[in-house]
């Protein structure tokens, strides 16, 4: 069966090879029936990709331990569940699931999109096959997924047991999605330049991949953070480590290059920066992947080290980065602007400061990120920032961020008279200052925390306000119930209702993450049998230790009622002990709540039946949940917005100088299907 997955994987590399070099030929020939070769080639591709995925898949679940990935990262024991996760708890899979999801989308994009964006996609397929390349090949000769084990064990090693959480098997398939996803923009961006293709075509298409992709990568950074709370033990969910940074730089930047968009759509102004953004966003998706599989920087839990695989990334990297700048330098006419900033008191204005500030910190992020590397490098000493750095580096420049979020949507385009906008944001103010008085005076005396709730609740409401308004419009038309009203409101405009949803979410995760760094408590407290602890109209009482066998793993957990008002319930907080596992995984018992989380962790038995407890009261960590679910939803619903509304008018300022260029150019004979 192993031999299955290699064919598969070689075919999967000659394919990718013939898609780029013909693909290529064809671009330049302008022959469709090369053309139409090639696009058969990309779905063959993914056939063959998708091929060897499912034979991994298969020797997983069927427990093939002679195959060394399997042997690694798998056992008898291991539910089913996890056993087609492990594909991915290893970076040989993980290179070929990267591969994958990368062909599934080289696929998609050739089989859907070469009617509907046919002047592009033949250069995009090229482009997204060279990249398969350098996966089929590190697969083929570097991490060979289907290596064979001497001898024949009859047993695995098993999944890591920190990895055997339902969480984990849905935030590494999302994170793929999200980042490798983020190479379909770039390749479009690199395709629409190399062919000289108007902005208004393409920048539509390029702003879908790029929203389809930074949806996936949200609710995977969320999703990684919930699973920390839920498995490490400690009670926070973000600790800026360096695997952690390595998805956040990507998100950033890809925000800011989504709203640089609706710049470009509505004024065509700021392409070089535009532009950049697009494949500056996948050139960070190599470097984050460089920091997980070199191991460079080792003060990160997440990494994984000694594979030998890192050095290739960074290859990628500066071939991609290399194509880009020869590429935009030798068609820099494509990035004249074609209107300029008339003031910075206006929408256009407040765009530019998102974009300044989002860069910002990716800026600090990266650097801190990779300041161990500096510091030796520079001074011979290893110096590693830690989370109070970047948070008081970050914090800041994210509150300034709501404030601009809270001011977008009343500014009008080209100027905006500081008057009206004060005017019409009157209620917002309102709201934001008496909340920031409030919670002032229950606990909130950081300045950084109650002025961020303050300005998070003045952009919610300035968002809610906008909804209402638009509600309002409708029922007063057609006299619609107000829920009805809303519902028309959104469907008349799902781009802006979608995006405005997702602004509310960011500031609901923003509010999360202020009030779980306000009012924490944490006591450890060692107890015997009928003693209790009692915190903020929580008691806790201790019962005593149980074992409880598992297949594959015991558990000591410590018995425990908690009665919170007229609420009693059992917890059990435990630890797990895994055969080959040094050490144990806490299984943490958490009741949350809209307004608190009561956290518990056994961290040991010091004593004859005592437990030793760790017990916190985290407030407002479901928020952060509760604002993924709601950025899913919004982005989906402007992503359901249909393909024409996406498009910008045309624009004559634009088609006439390149229309110009093309007819001042010499076509030889035959070639009048020749890109320039």
């Amino acid at each position: 069966m192993p031999e299955l997955g290699r064919y598969a994987l070689l075919l999967a590399l000659l394919l990718a090879v013939y898609a780029v070099s013909v693909g290529l030929w064809a671009n330049r020939t302008g022959d469709p029936r090369w053309r139409e070769s090639v696009r058969g080639a990309a779905v063959a591709l993914t056939l063959a990709m998708t091929t060897a995925v499912m034979t991994l898949e298969y020797l997983l679940v069927t427990g093939d331990y002679a195959v060394q990935a399997v042997y690694n990262h798998s056992d008898r024991a291991l539910p089913l569940l996890y056993k087609l996760g492990a594909l991915w708890g290893g970076d040989s899979g993980s290179v070929l699931f990267w591969g994958w999801i990368l062909s599934l989308y080289t696929g998609y994009v050739a089989w859907r999109g070469w009617p509907r964006e046919g002047r592009m996609t033949p250069l995009v397929v090229p482009f997204l096959a060279l990249l398969l390349v350098f996966f089929t090949g590190m697969s083929n000769a570097v991490v060979d997924p289907f290596r064979l084990v001497p001898g024949h064990p009859t047993n695995g090693n098993g999944l890591d047991p920190l990895l055997q959480n339902l969480v984990m098997t849905i935030h590494p398939p999302a994170m793929y999605t999200g980042l490798i996803g983020m190479a379909v923009p770039a390749a479009y961006i690199l395709a629409a330049v190399w062919q000289r293709v108007p902005w208004r075509e393409w920048v539509p298409v390029v702003r879908r991949w790029m929203l389809f992709s930074w949806m996936f990568l949200s609710a995977a950074l969320v999703l990684g953070g919930m699973w920390a709370y839920m498995e490490l033990g400690w009670g926070g969910y973000w600790e800026w480590d360096p695997v952690e940074n390595a998805a956040l730089l990507p998100w950033l930047t890809a925000t800011a290059f989504l709203h640089a968009l609706q710049l470009e759509e509505k004024r065509g102004m700021f392409r070089w920066w535009t532009a950049l953004l697009g494949v500056g966003t996948f050139l960070l998706t190599l470097i984050g992947t460089y920091i997980t599989r070199s191991g460079v920087l080792k003060n990160s839990v997440h990494s994984f080290t000694g594979t030998g695989v890192g050095p290739y990334f960074v290859g990628l990297f500066w071939a991609v980065l290399g194509i880009t700048v020869v590429l935009f330098w030798l068609r820099r006419e494509m990035f004249q602007d074609r209107m300029g900033l008339d003031g910075s008191f206006s929408k256009e204005g407040v765009y530019l400061f998102i974009n300044v500030f989002f860069t910002a910190i990716a800026v600090v992020v990266l650097l801190g990120t990779f300041y161990p590397v500096i510091s030796k490098a520079f001074w011979g000493q290893t110096i590693v920032l830690n989370e109070s750095f970047f948070n008081a580096m970050t914090a800041p420049m994210f509150l300034v961020l709501v404030l601009l979020l809270g001011m977008a949507p009343v500014m009008g385009w080209r100027f905006a008279k500081p008057a009206s906008v004060m005017q019409k944001l009157r209620v917002p103010w309102g709201i934001g200052l008496v909340t920031m008085v409030v919670v002032y005076f229950h606990g909130y005396r950081a300045p950084l925390h109650f002025i961020g709730v303050g300005l998070a609740t003045f952009a919610l409401a300035s968002m809610v306000q906008e909804f209402y308004r638009a509600a309002r419009v409708q029922r007063l038309a057609h006299h619609y119930s107000w829920l009805v009203a809303f519902l028309t409101a959104v469907k008349g405009n799902r781009r802006r209702y979608g995006g405005y949803l997702a602004h509310i979410a960011f500031l609901i995760i923003v509010l999360g993450v202020i009030g779980s760094h306000t009012n924490t408590l944490s006591v450890t407290e060692t107890l015997r049998p009928g003693q209790v602890v009692t915190m903020r109209g929580y008691t806790i009482q201790y019962h005593g230790l149980q074992n409880v066998v598992h297949p594959g793993y015991e558990t000591t957990e410590a018995l425990l009622s908690v009665a919170h008002g007229t609420v009693r319930q059992t917890a059990t907080p435990g630890l797990s002990f895994f055969p080959g596992s040094a050490q144990p995984v806490a299984g943490v018992y958490i009741q949350g709540g809209l307004m608190r989380d009561l956290y518990i962790v056994l961290e040991g038995s010091p004593g004859q039946n005592q437990a030793l407890l760790q017990i916190m009261i985290n407030p407002m960590v479901s928020w952060i949940w509760i604002g993924m679910y709601i950025l899913l939803a919004g982005t989906l619903i402007a992503l359901s917005a249909p393909a024409g509304r996406d498009a910008a008018p045309v624009r004559q300022w634009e088609i006439e100088p390149l229309e110009a260029w093309r007819r001042s150019q010499p076509v030889a004979a035959g070639e009048g299907g020749k890109s320039p």
